[in-house]
């Protein structure tokens, strides 16, 4: 028997071991649609990380957005009413909202939203802090992490060089200009502007999950259950 055939029977004695097996409190944060409503952008005001002519809304590390299913904007200076969703890594304009390249879900700042409902789904995955040395202007990550498989960069620092301090994150493979860094497409390193002569870097990056929800459920129940 499978462990959702089992979940699906919903036997007291074994239900408890199923639900801490696949994490269901991760797994409802995770995996389900997510929704927030009244969402007062102009208070949230703009992210050290993404890109300065942007409101957003900062998400819980373990939860980023992936993509964004529908937005309404129901006051603010302008841009109000259902919102444009573009593609992930596009910085909005008037009555747009995105997903950025760090996670977050932002809006023009200039429109001054200042309360709007969102739904989006979550990228699935762990989190996972690393510092390291970072030589000719790149930070490269521990084979460890490329082999586990990285997902996004959700914050990036430099902590030592000539302009310490948070970066603002770029879509994979783009060339980042002074104050902002990117993964490469292979998302084994992050680039920096050569002016900005880090020499040390902190990157929170969230990483393929250890638990592989879909792969687990289908396959045989632990003798537990």
């Amino acid at each position: 028997m499978t462990l959702k055939a089992s979940l699906d029977r919903t036997n007291l004695e074994t239900l408890p071991d199923g639900l801490r097996t696949i994490k269901l409190g991760t797994t409802l944060a995770q995996d389900a649609k997510q929704t927030v409503r009244l969402v007062d952008f102009t208070a949230l005001g703009g992210s050290a990380y993404c890109d300065a002519t942007v409101h957003a809304l900062h998400l819980p590390d373990d939860t980023r957005a992936m993509t964004v299913v529908r937005a309404f904007a129901r006051t603010g200076a302008a841009g109000t009413g259902e919102l444009a969703v573009q593609a992930p890594g596009t910085v909005p304009i008037t009555n747009q909202t995105a997903v950025q390249p760090n996670g977050d879900i932002a809006v023009l700042a200039a429109d001054a939203l200042t309360s709007v409902d969102i739904e989006y789904l979550v990228a699935r995955g762990d989190v996972f802090e690393w510092t390291g040395p970072v030589v000719a202007n790149v930070l490269a990550f521990p084979a460890f992490l490329v082999t586990r498989g990285v997902i996004m960069a959700t914050e990036v620092e430099a902590t030592v060089g000539g302009a310490p301090g948070d970066k603002v994150v770029l879509v994979p493979g783009t060339a980042p200009a002074a104050g902002e860094a990117a993964l490469n497409v292979a998302k084994s390193q992050i680039a920096f502007n050569a002016a900005d002569a880090v020499t040390q870097a902190r990157a929170k990056l969230l990483v393929v999950s250890e638990f592989d929800l879909t792969t687990n459920l289908e396959a045989e129940t632990p003798a537990l259950l």
